[in-house]
């Protein structure tokens, strides 16, 4: 399969999130590659540290831990860029917890990293401008 353009990587990530905010795990699975690697840098709402998935069955477990621990759970892009072979999603989160009723609001930054149209790597940052600087589109703190 050809290299992605600009455009289909984009659409793809899009498309992806809009599988995840459907709750469409399958969905979402299917933009990803057999396997694809996710790295959450800095930990999910619901506890943990860093941790990285390795293929696309453990990944889809994770995303039904996470649509469990969540009677609603929502990312809305507010900006989605093209720098090469990844993609640079800004997302505000907003979520509640099932059994506690807490609610989050908050901006994650994912780095996808797209090769012949699936996505086979995704770096996600509870800092959104982390995501930007590891990308060379944010500043660097001093």
């Amino acid at each position: 399969m050809k290299n992605s353009t600009s455009r289909e990587r984009i659409e793809l990530v899009e498309s992806a999130f809009a599988a995840w905010n459907r709750g469409d795990i399958d969905g979402f699975a299917d933009h990803v590659s057999e396997d694809v690697a996710w790295l959450e840098v800095s930990g999910r709402p619901e506890g943990g540290g860093d941790t990285e998935l390795l293929g696309r069955e453990r990944m889809r477990a994770s995303l039904r831990s996470l649509f469990d621990a969540w009677e609603s759970y929502h990312l809305e892009a507010e900006s989605v860029r093209d720098v090469g072979d990844r993609v640079v999603a800004i997302v505000r989160e907003t979520a509640r917890g099932r059994a506690s009723g807490v609610e989050v609001d908050g901006r994650w930054g994912y780095v996808l990293t797209v090769t012949a149209g699936k996505i086979v790597r995704v770096e996600a940052y509870r800092d959104a401008n982390r995501a930007l600087e590891v990308t060379g589109l944010g500043e660097r703190k001093r």
